[in-house]
């Protein structure tokens, strides 16, 4: 993940609500909606990524806006 902290602080104290894609190594993603840095963090950590091959990034800037957008239009 490349998200910076501000101010110092450590992720734990991250309560941000943020968007992540999980990729599998045969293509298919998984989108995380609203969940906080520990969070993801924790979930991933449980499906044993660097075994199955899963890489995460958080979805951020104008790919996240149009996100929101196509969400809303459901």
């Amino acid at each position: 993940m490349k998200h910076e902290m501000n101010e110092g602080r450590p992720k734990s104290w991250d309560k941000t609500k943020r968007f992540y894609e999980i990729l599998y190594p045969n293509g298919k993603k998984e989108i995380w909606k609203d969940i906080t840095a520990r969070e993801c963090l924790t979930k991933y950590e449980n499906m044993d990524p660097h075994s199955n091959g899963l890489k995460l990034r958080e979805i951020e800037g104008k790919e996240l806006q149009l996100l929101k957008v196509m969400e809303k239009n459901k």
